[in-house]
């Protein structure tokens, strides 16, 4: 853990919170900021968590095609935007991902690339950095 980490006991404090959908677990990996509808389709490193803007929620509530291309290629995601009960919770339970939803300002907390832990855990999802 860095010095600029805050800690609870051996746990960090999580940089962001939201509501779990999908499925519970954790999952390491690089933040991908998906910010326009021409960075979903893309190829997709087993390692990149993509960080979707509230625009980009919308988009893919209109576009079902690119949400399900998406979720094919990923094992986890945060979204700023999104319903537990909507579509991107309903489909990243039936494609078996984490999901984190509602997650304020996560295209401007989260960094291109920065190494980040996320956790599911029933209704609630958390965000870490790794060093």
């Amino acid at each position: 853990m860095s010095d600029s980490q805050e800690s609870q006991g051996d746990r960090a404090l999580p940089l962001l919170k939201g509501e779990s959908v999908g499925v519970n677990g954790s999952f390491t990996g690089r933040a991908v900021l998906v910010c326009r509808p021409e960075h979903i389709r893309r190829e997709w490193a087993a390692d990149e968590i993509p960080v979707l803007s509230r625009d980009i929620v919308e988009h893919l509530s209109q576009n079902p095609g690119d949400m399900d291309y998406l979720m094919q290629n990923v094992s986890a995601m945060i979204s700023e935007g999104g319903d537990p009960v909507g579509d991107l919770a309903s489909m990243a339970f039936i494609r078996e991902i984490i999901c984190i939803v509602r997650v304020d300002d996560a295209c401007y907390v989260l960094d291109e690339g920065m190494n980040i832990l996320v956790t599911a855990m029933e209704n609630v999802g958390e965000v870490y950095f790794v060093d």
